[in-house]
């Protein structure tokens, strides 16, 4: 020791005597010595002679001695037994069995280039440099130094490839003909289910793979989610016995066979494309189609759940996920990030105008921008110089531009799925619907040109816009007030002085106190109005109309006047009410509720018969001209037999022939060729007038 405490010290002395250690068994020396003296033969060197002392470090103080067992043979140090020659027990020394294995450098650099050095064995075979070779290295200039060829990268290839053994047997071996090649088919076999009320048989589907190169097979299972089996590899690769003995063989893998390995039976109903052009262009031999592998309730049941899977998920479901997953501190999804990275800083540029249709409105124009990274529009006006506009150019904020504009009534509710203008819709000489003004593109730069080329073969032209011809606008006369007539308002715009609207005093004089009825119904689609009837009045003097509800007993209506005696205006034309407008058939519309007119007293038709110039529906050679065109469809219908037929009949009769008659038209027919009934457009026709007239 040291004297401080420590470790032992490590000392050698050379005069120290060895001497072997105390033992603590009675065979402790042999032991002892066995093992100094494998010690002493695992070390290389020249064997000591028997009983001749070794000296070794030793710790200070002590000392050890063993004698050197002579290398004839391993012995035992119990009774000179030989040790089983087994990992372990050998006591040879590694000097005499060592070998090098060190692989030497075959590689050096000299001028020119790499060059392959000779191997040489043992440690003899270090690489010897070349000092000639190194001296001219020192120079710089020998990179320059052109007196011997360099070898090119080709030409090294090209030695690389030549030392390559490019020996091809005639016949090759299949190990090297069939290398890497493997067929593949798909099958299944169906597996018993006991003591389950679900199902009593499940089909489980596998991939055989036969490999070309040796003959070999293997058996797997695909992996299915949650079929509580083990599954994976079935059976591992090797040569598969058949029932009588032999291997399998390609021969003997076919499609729509069955095939029995280790006793169970797998039905072959499919192969992949590789498997099917070898068979075919290889052997000569045609698979059949695919087969339809068998359902069993257990697929059943997961096919049912990947379609349920499968099946959108709603919107407000898929807004609802992500907004939880923003609650817990997560990051919105870039689903526009590839979009953003291939064309930032690519903007299309349009230039569009906008006619404002209003009173004061004149032609704006814009300039319309299309940001391609993130499908944005940004619109501002191009004003001119001294346009008296506020420079505030800003029509359209960049953002997204819908086609279908929405409002959300109150937040957090679901809007509309959004439908934004894509560059598609952005051609040259198209609208876009902005503000619900449409926009009109009139040109464009020649990057979007460039573009619209390449993106959607589209060739953008350019528009000339002219400016709009100066047009004079006259103003109209001011709308009617509602307070007396409309012709009392235009005399007060026509006139600084208003004077009296002019009368028609000879019409005043000569229609004075005639008047046509007629016998009107409600056609607003309400029943309760069904039953209700009316008298429509046209005055003629002043051609004003009034209406009167007749009194029926139990109606729940109140009778007298509906529509006070006035001027109105027919909807239909937008023109005041005239006679001509007044005929059976014909449905008006008075303050907005229209009445279909069924009915006229007898002094109003012979008042139309009297005035056929100004009413050519009571005008009797006019409809008889105009039934000329069904003469044959009459004369058809005079051969059946019946000499009068209704006007209804006889409407019939000419709709049929492709002739359109109104009701007053068969009325005329009716009180000239046959006879009228009552009050109502009611009568016969007798074909036979009706032909000596036509």
């Amino acid at each position: 020791h040291n004297g401080r405490g420590g470790r032992p010290r490590l000392q050698r002395n050379p005069r120290a005597r060895i001497l072997p250690p105390v033992a603590s068994s009675p065979n402790a020396g042999l032991e002892a010595a066995a093992s100094a003296a494998a010690a002493a033969m695992s070390k290389p060197g020249t064997p000591l002679k028997p009983g001749t002392p070794r000296r070794d470090f030793t710790p200070t103080g002590t000392s050890s001695f063993a004698p050197r067992m002579a290398n004839t043979g391993a012995m035992s140090a119990r009774g000179n037994m030989k040790v089983p020659f087994l990992p372990g027990y050998s006591s040879n020394p590694l000097s005499e069995t060592q070998v090098s294995l060190k692989k030497n450098q075959t590689l050096t650099y000299g001028l020119g280039g790499e060059h392959a050095k000779g191997v040489r064995g043992g440690m003899s075979g270090l690489p010897k440099l070349d000092l000639e070779q190194l001296e001219s290295l020192m120079n710089p200039r020998h990179r320059y130094d052109m007196t011997k060829h360099s070898a090119t990268h080709e030409e090294r290839e090209a030695a690389k490839e030549s030392a390559r053994n490019t020996y091809r047997p005639a016949m090759p071996p299949a190990w090297l003909k069939h290398d890497r090649q493997v067929v593949r088919f798909a099958a299944y076999f169906q597996e018993p289910v006991h003591e389950n009320p679900k199902e009593n048989f499940r089909v489980r589907h596998c991939t055989i793979f036969f490999y070309l190169e040796d003959g070999t097979m293997m058996v797997t299972e695909p992996r299915v989610e949650n079929s509580g089996i083990p599954q994976g590899t079935f059976v591992k690769r090797h040569r598969i016995p058949k029932s009588d003995g032999n291997f399998f063989t390609y021969q003997d893998l076919a499609t729509a066979e069955t095939i029995e390995i280790y006793a169970r039976a797998f039905r072959i109903y499919d192969c992949d494309d590789f498997t099917r052009d070898f068979y075919e262009n290889g052997l000569g031999t045609r698979l059949e189609p695919r087969e339809e592998p068998p359902m069993d309730s257990f697929r059943d049941t997961q096919m049912r759940e990947i379609d349920l899977l499968s099946q959108p998920t709603a919107r407000d479901i898929l807004e609802s996920k992500e907004y939880n997953e923003l609650f817990v501190g997560g990051s919105r999804r870039n689903q526009k990030l590839q979009q953003y990275l291939e064309n930032d800083r690519k903007v299309l540029s349009f230039k569009a105008l906008w006619d404002d249709p209003t009173l004061y409105g004149s032609r704006m124009y814009f300039q319309l921008h299309y940001y391609l990274a993130d499908d944005s529009i940004e619109i501002h006006e191009d004003l001119a110089r001294n346009s008296g506009r506020d420079p505030y150019p800003v029509f359209w904020r960049r953002s997204q531009l819908r086609k279908n504009p929405h409002i959300s009534p109150a937040p957090g509710m679901l809007e509309p799925e959004a439908d934004l203008y894509k560059p598609e819709d952005l051609v040259v000489g198209d609208t876009i619907n902005v503000y619900n003004r449409d926009i009109y593109l009139y040109d464009c730069d020649s990057f979007t040109r460039e573009f619209y080329r390449g993106y959607m073969g589209l060739e953008q032209t350019s528009h000339e816009i002219k400016a709009p011809a100066p047009v004079h606008v006259q103003l109209g006369h001011a709308p009617h007030t509602g307070i007396g007539t409309e012709e009392d308002s235009m005399a007060s715009c026509l006139h600084l002085t208003p004077r009296p609207p002019r009368r028609d005093i000879l019409k005043l004089m000569s229609e004075d106190g005639k008047v046509m009825r007629f016998e009107g119904k409600m056609v607003n689609g309400v029943a309760e109005d069904a039953n209700r009837k009316f008298v429509v009045v046209m005055y003629l003097a002043d051609n004003t109309v009034g209406i009167w509800e007749k009194r029926q007993r139990n109606s729940g209506h109140a009778s007298g006047k509906f529509a006070y005696k006035s001027k109105m205006k027919n909807p239909a034309t937008g023109d005041w009410f005239q006679p001509q407008d007044f005929f059976l058939g014909n449905t008006v519309e008075v303050n907005a509720v229209p009445f279909a007119l069924v009915g006229a007293d007898d002094a109003t038709i012979v008042y139309m018969e009297e005035n056929s110039h100004d009413f050519p529906l009571a005008d009797t050679p006019v409809i008889v001209r105009k039934v000329q065109r069904i003469r044959a469809a009459i004369e058809k219908a005079s051969q059946s037999g019946k000499a009068e037929h209704s006007v209804e009949e006889f409407y019939g009769i000419a709709s049929s022939a492709g002739l359109d008659l109104c009701l007053h038209e068969l009325l005329t027919l009716a009180r000239n060729y046959g006879k009228q009934d009552g009050f109502n457009a009611r009568g016969t026709i007798t074909l036979s007038k009706l032909l000596a007239a036509l």
